[in-house]
């Protein structure tokens, strides 16, 4: 009996499955009691029910892939208890979680497993139990599976969809000027892709000769575009001059960035190992967030990724590094939250470039100029174009999909993802919800993906990194964490 396809775009993201950089999103739930194995089996039955993807496995079907029910599917396979020795804590929760990050997910079921790990010290030593549901990206964005892993654990989750998809938009977080991409709909993809495939056939030239194609076409124009390797301090410049914020303007960094943007080469470039590490901080005060976002006439995602710049800013010093910007992909949502997911879930998401600053002295110059790179990518085509060059990417043939993808994937440190969950606390089975956390992948050669996390009055800011290239992501976590204690004070 024949499955359900795959779209274009999910299967990309099983072919960008690789040992050093597996295509697979974690999400850690910490909850203040330690969980019953039954009720936390209970509650993925009924995701089961509600979302048949999680009972299949995904098969080939001539050039493309589809899902099918796996006859063999068993929940005590999927949902398994991990012990932990007496006294063990977050920290060795979060090395069970990098491990994890090495292992691929098993084919020849459905592509995801969930943990229950216990007993877990918190930090006021109550003893606890974490959940680590491990989901492949084919299935889903990562939006959408901590909406479903929420919403299967606490019913009550989808109540307050309506209210995290408003703190979100306040945020800055998840929603761009993107009604006119809805409203299009299907029509505004199409045309998209059409009008990116002559972009993308370039790019391959560039990919398999790049000293040669994309070379000389660079050479041909470096007159008037060799700025646009640092498009946002570009457009800087043109503001200073006196130039208003304007479209067309903000889309030639986008152009730039695409095309000739990237991060320059520093401690951590190199070629990821299949080994990996992990770090997340304790839940983090939102209130003194959105303070200071008030403050600096900001919003709380300015004051977050300038607690991120700033911690990059000073590793890098550390370690004697003088960088000036880093590229980062970060994941902009093109559908609105629906408390109703639809049973196929998939993934529906734009990538778009922020140029972070690392270059400013002060907390204040470097939210500051956040927010105006932030408001450039939100005044610009950005999402629509990328997303227009994802659907084009993904319609090409498995291998050329891949280098296109490794060429933009390479422009970027990592995946930098900001999730603003619900607002109000959860629980499973009785216990409390204390913590919730996400992590994206990492494709190609990026070393890091960092991911921030608001959750009924908190915020949690993690790292997951390549062990070799970026050991040490708890000093990172230390630094967000202590910039966003100066900025409160």
């Amino acid at each position: 009996m024949g499955g359900r396809r795959l779209s274009a775009q999910d299967a990309l993201w099983l072919t960008l499955d690789r040992p050093n950089n597996l295509m697979v999103i974690d999400v850690v739930i910490a909850l203040g009691g330690q969980a019953d194995l039954g009720d936390v089996r209970a509650a993925f039955e009924g995701m089961l029910a509600r979302h048949p993807v999680f009972g299949q496995r995904a098969r080939r079907r001539g050039l493309g892939w589809e899902w099918v029910d796996d006859p063999d599917l068993d929940l005590e396979r999927h949902v398994t208890r991990v012990r932990l020795p007496e006294g063990s804590g977050m920290a060795e929760v979060q090395q069970f979680v990098a491990e994890q990050r090495s292992i691929a997910l098993d084919r020849t079921h459905p592509l995801w497993r969930s943990f229950l790990v216990s007993p877990v010290s918190m930090a006021d030593h109550e003893v606890g139990s974490v959940i680590v549901t491990r989901f492949h990206h084919a299935i889903a964005d990562g939006v959408r599976l901590t909406q479903v892993m929420l919403g299967v654990l606490d019913p009550g989750y989808a109540e307050d969809v309506p209210a995290v998809a408003r703190e979100g938009a306040r945020g800055g977080a998840s929603v761009p000027p993107l009604d006119r991409i809805r409203a299009a709909g299907d029509e505004v993809v199409h045309l998209a892709g059409a009008g990116t495939r002559a972009v993308v056939s370039a790019l391959a030239g560039a990919v398999n000769d790049p000293v040669g194609t994309a070379g000389a076409a660079v050479t041909a124009v470096a007159s008037g575009v060799g700025a646009l390797q640092h498009p946002d301090r570009f457009v800087d410049a043109l503001e200073e001059a006196g130039a208003s914020d304007h479209r067309t303007v903000n889309d030639a960094t986008t152009a730039g960035k695409l095309l000739l943007g990237s991060t320059p080469r520093t401690v951590w470039t190199g070629r990821p190992g299949v080994r990996k590490a992990i770090a997340w901080s304790e839940p983090q005060d939102l209130a003194e967030v959105r303070s200071v976002a008030r403050e600096h006439d900001a919003t709380i995602n300015d004051v977050l990724i300038g607690a991120l710049a700033g911690a990059l800013r000073r590793y890098l010093a550390e370690r004697g590094e003088d960088v000036s910007d880093v590229l980062w992909m970060v994941p902009v949502n093109l559908k609105p939250f629906d408390s109703e997911l639809p049973e196929d879930l998939g993934n529906h998401f734009a990538l778009v470039m922020l140029d972070m600053p690392l270059t400013g002295e002060t907390p204040h110059a470097r939210i500051a100029d956040l927010h105006r790179r932030m408001q450039r990518i939100k005044n610009s085509d950005e999402p629509v174009l990328t997303f227009g060059m994802q659907k084009a990417i993904s319609a090409t043939p498995s291998a050329m999909a891949t280098a296109l993808t490794d060429f933009f994937a390479n422009k970027a440190v990592g995946i930098l993802t900001n999730v603003p969950g619900p607002a109000h606390g959860l629980s499973v089975g009785g216990i409390p919800v204390r913590q919730v956390i996400g992590f994206a992948p990492c494709s190609a050669d990026q070393p890091l993906t960092a991911t921030i996390f608001t959750y009924a009055g908190t915020v949690t800011v993690g790292f997951a990194s390549d062990a070799a290239l970026v050991p040490d992501p708890e000093n990172l976590v230390t630094y967000v964490v202590e910039e966003l204690q100066a900025m409160a004070h």
